[in-house]
Order: structure tokens, then sequence, then C-alpha cells
């Protein structure tokens, strides 16, 4: 078999792969598939040449039965192998040949955490949304089962503004003569401590050290904010993640691939530390360890990790069938995952964004300089209000007792 003079190696240009040409016409790769590329050709010892896909993608059979991408230019005789996070399939294996796997990898998202939940509504969150609701209706409808029941002399009002007080840790303003008074307002008063303490430890806590906001956590949250909250979903175009999507058996993974589909929700060529496709609304569906460069649970990293996994997918290099030095890179590869050269390519592309993440931080800290919102001005407001107005009943009850006393 006659060897081409040129090994033509098809490819994308990704933020994992970028090429660099020096004024001698050679070429730097860089990112991890970059790094990965040139040590295999390096090993090899052959002349190479770097030939990109006009459509951008790894490789997909299309309604016509040909095939596009990487896989395409192999199969026609336009590369000889090709190299990108390529997934071994059936039917990839009908039309290239494949050489040993070098990573298995499952799929997941990541997404912008949303951040602390700011202290100037901290005010609002020591109770849920339902448990508000309860004090307020018990607010409402206790001093009017007291009138009723204990057939005081006193008026709604003033019970009501009595009960108020005691919630906000006032005196108690009203004689309580019979027995049957004293146990309903006793049960008044074993509510009020429990929910006034509770209250004041959760605040402190909250304004302490403030929790963060809620997130997405998988795939199943995932489509219903798609379909809800007008989230988005960015996945690698030509791959076979949304064919995974599609053809998943559960319903609100089909409906993310048909929201891709018709939106054209496809991940550009971004490094992800500064990439615009992903943001509190906005995930990136791709491989675990691409993600866990930017995304996970340390303090640094400021995209959230989903534990949830997609599908699992075995990495090799596609190669022509009649390419002539087959044997020469299995063995090459076999070799490399012996000696975990592309862990360690993975562990070092890793720690550089960790470095560019961490030095863009010192930077907006050292410059930035924010005036107030109005979200700051809105809640400083709010706090007013509510100051003003327990000081308001508080005088009122004060004003009211000393009548009454008179």
């Amino acid at each position: 078999m006659i060897c081409p003079a040129v090994t033509k190696v098809a490819t994308i240009i990704t933020r994992d792969l970028k090429i660099k040409k020096n004024e001698d016409g050679s070429i730097i790769l860089s990112g991890i598939i970059g790094r990965y590329l040139n040590v295999i050709m390096q090993a090899m010892d052959v002349p190479y040449e770097v030939v990109l896909p006009e459509d951008q993608e790894w490789g997909r059979l299309s309604s016509n039965g040909s095939w596009t991408g990487m896989i395409g230019m192999i199969e026609k005789g336009e590369a000889d192998l090709g190299i990108h996070f390529m997934t071994v399939t059936e039917q990839r294996s009908q039309v290239v040949d494949f050489s040993p796997v070098y990573k298995t990898e499952d799929v997941t998202f990541a997404i912008k955490k949303p951040g602390r939940i700011p202290t100037s509504s901290a005010f609002i969150h020591p109770f849920q949304f339902s448990i508000w609701i309860v004090i307020l209706v018990l607010i409402v409808l206790m001093p009017l089962a007291f009138r009723i029941l204990i057939r005081t002399k006193y008026t709604y009002s003033r019970i009501l503004f009595v009960f108020l007080g005691v919630l906000l840790k006032q005196s108690i303003t009203m004689n309580l003569y019979s027995f049957s008074s004293r146990i309903f307002f006793s049960s008044w008063l074993i509510f009020t401590v429990v929910a006034s303490y509770s209250y004041s430890a959760v605040l402190l806590s909250l304004l302490t050290v403030p929790p963060e906001m809620p997130v997405v956590q998988n795939f199943k949250e995932l489509s219903q904010a798609v379909a809800i909250s007008n989230y988005k979903c960015f996945v690698p175009k030509g791959s076979i993640v949304v064919d995974a999507l599609i053809n998943n058996e559960k319903e609100y993974l089909n409906f993310l691939a048909e929201a891709v589909l018709r939106h054209d929700w496809y991940l550009g060529s971004y490094d992800l530390t500064v990439s615009p496709q992903i943001d509190s609304h906005s995930a990136i569906l791709t491989i675990r360890s691409l993600l866990e460069t930017i995304a996970g649970p340390e303090e640094w990293k400021e995209h959230f990790l989903s534990e949830d996994s997609l599908v699992t997918f075995q990495f090799a290099i596609p190669m022509s069938k009649r390419f002539c030095h087959k044997m020469r890179l299995n063995k090459l590869i076999s070799r490399l995952n012996n000696a975990g050269i592309y862990m360690q390519i993975v562990k070092e592309e890793a720690f550089k964004s960790r470095l560019a993440v961490q030095e863009r931080k010192i930077q907006n800290a050292s410059l930035e300089k924010r005036p107030l919102s109005f979200r700051d001005l809105f809640g400083m407001f709010i706090l007013l209000l509510v100051g003003l107005k327990l000081g308001f009943l508080a005088l009122l009850c004060e004003i009211t007792w000393a009548r009454i006393r008179r």
C-alpha cells in the first residue's frame, strides 16, 4: 500500500483546538485536542496537514445517505483521519475505522450560578411564601376568634393591636380576667415565641452567610426551565448529542432536542471561561471533562455542574479504511493510554483555565467600582417602610393603651 506524502487530518476549530500559523508557515496547535494531536503526529513522525470541513460538523448521516463533517471528508478521501472528541458509533464504523478508545466520557450540562441572595431582601426569605400566608391569616382570625369565644368587651381592633404587638415582642396591654381567656392567649404566646425567634435566627444566618439562589439541577428541571422560563440549551453542532436527546425514551429530553433544532442552539468556538453562551439562563451541554474546567462545587468556579448524565460516549480517532499507518497509529494510541498522556493534558489545560479565571477576578475586583443600583435602593426603601410601619404600630398600641387607662 502506497502511503501519501502528507497525512491529512480533519478537525474543527473550537476552544479545544486552536491553530496559530508562524511566519515560516508552520503551525502551533493548542487546546486539549490540539496538544493531543501534536503528540500523536510527532510520535508518528510523518508530515501532516490540517484540513477543516466546511460545515464545521463532527459527522452525521444526512437524509440523502451521505455523511457530513469530518466523517464525510474521511469517507470521500479528502482526509486520512480525524480527531476532535469523535464518538464511536455503529453507523460511523461502517464507513471508517476507529483507533482504540482513548477516553470514556458522559454528557452533562453546566449553567452559571445565579449567585447569593441579596441581603437587602433577606427579611422576606426566612419563611416560605406559604408560611407567610399562614401567619397573616392567623393575625386576622385569632383576634376574631378570641372576641367571639371569650366574649370580651374589647373591640376587634383593640384585640388585633394587642395580638400584633405580642408578635412583635411588645408587652401585653390587655387584662385577662377569666381562665379561658388566659388559656386562649397562652396558645398565641407560644405561637409568637416560636415564630419570632425562628424568624430572628434565620434572618441573622441569612445576613451572615447569604445562601445561593436556586439553580436547575438536572435535565428534567432544565427542560422545564426551557419550556416555562425561556432558558436556552446549547449543544455541539453536528455531534450525536442531539441524536441522543431525540432517541431517548424520556419526553422531556425529546423536548430539549426539538428546542435545540428549532432555535439553532449550537455551541460557538468560544473559550468556556468567557463564553457568552453560558449564563444564569442558558446552559451548555457537552462532555463532563470540558465542563469541569469552569463548573463544579468549588468556590472559584462560577458555574454549576449537574450530576445528571445524558449518555456515555467512547472517544477514538476515526481513520480511512485505506489508511496505511493504521496499525502504527493503533499501537501508538494504546501506548499513550497506558502512559496517561491524554489525562495529563486535560489536567494542565484545566489548571490554565483556573489561572485565567482567578486573574480575571482579581482584575475585575481591582477595577470595579459599582455604584448603588436600583435594587439596592429599593431594598433600602422597603426596609425603611417596614421599620416605620413597625414603629407606627408600636406607637399606636401605646397611645391606645394610654387612652384606655384614662
